[in-house]
């Protein structure tokens, strides 16, 4: 397969789906967590293809959230996006693609912060993914978890249970009778992107809002120990110095990259620090190129047209 066919990458998570072809970008809706994943992968490619200018043959490279090799055929998605062209499909769990976009190949660990959070690591002994359980079971740190903190943290205030802080106003804003909030918000589509959407509020009064700063200081201490429990699971050792990184907009947020870069610091003093070397989509576009020696190959699914499928 030629690699100078056109890429299409698609990084599906719980707030957006984006995608990318040539230097065009485009959004779709999110990842329904409740609902099988590969009907979503194949009508988003099939979304994504509609908007193109030129027809052709193509490739297709997709992170998603929530992607479990077991319940994915990625011969089956490209059997049904043929007639579209796609000559190869590269699919893996956005953790993969994550990672990619912020060190590349090279080993050490990541974290991708964002409505939900995931952090891998990659060492002497292979690799292993920490959290990214969903917003039920896990993504400790995540913008979920930050925003759902926040808003307990208001109605806790309103309530007269917790201290004052300014994250009460700001739920007032949105709903002016605040006891009301939370049937609304239960009541919501996408419920999990709202709250999710909480984080930016959070971290934006953490400069000057002892409540705010401490749920920011927390989550912090979370994705520091998802990462550092990476490093450990695959053989890295104290006095080691991993390239270390992370990527979303939760985690490059300047108060919350500090406070990650000096509690990271305390626990591997060697680390090298990076900054992601691309975007989600960068790392996406990565996957079909992984070398198979590479600690995180076999996680990356496969499909693509024989010669003669192609006649």
């Amino acid at each position: 397969m030629s690699t100078e066919l056109p890429l299409l990458a698609i990084d599906g998570g719980q707030s957006s789906t984006r995608f990318r072809i040539g230097d065009a970008t485009g959004v779709l809706p999110p990842v329904r967590t409740g609902e099988p994943l590969e009907q979503q992968i194949s009508g988003a490619i099939r979304t994504a293809l509609s908007q193109r200018s030129q027809a052709g043959p193509i490739r297709v490279a997709a992170g998603y959230s929530g992607l479990l090799p077991e319940a994915i055929d990625p011969a089956r998605i490209l059997e049904e996006c043929a007639g579209l062209g796609v000559r190869s499909v590269h699919l893996a769990h956005d953790s993969i693609s994550g990672y990619l976009s912020c060190l590349g190949e090279q080993p050490g660990a990541c974290v991708a912060v964002g409505t939900g959070v995931v952090a891998l690591s990659t060492g002497p002994t292979g690799f292993a993914r920490i959290d990214g359980w969903g917003h039920l079971l896990g993504d400790a740190g995540s913008g979920y978890w930050i925003g759902r903190r926040g808003l307990e943290a208001a109605m806790r205030a309103h309530d007269g249970r917790g201290q004052d802080t300014g994250l009460l106003a700001e739920l007032q804003a949105d709903f002016p009778d605040v006891e009301s909030a939370y049937i609304q918000i239960q009541s919501m589509e996408q419920r999990v992107a709202f709250v999710a959407s909480y984080a930016r509020k959070v971290i934006e009064l953490a400069g000057r809002d002892a409540v705010a700063r401490r749920i920011v200081e927390q989550a912090c201490d979370e994705l520091v120990h998802s990462l550092d429990t990476g490093l450990r699971r695959v053989g890295w050792a104290p006095g080691c110095a991993p390239a270390i990184s992370w990527v979303g907009n939760i985690a490059t947020n300047q108060m919350v990259d500090g406070l990650l870069r000096g509690k990271m610091l305390q626990q591997w003093p060697q680390a090298r620090i990076l900054p992601a070397g691309g975007t989600p989509l960068d790392g996406v576009a990565l996957l079909p190129g992984l070398p198979g020696e590479h600690p995180l190959s076999s996680q990356v699914l496969h499909a693509q047209r024989s010669a003669s499928a192609m006649r």
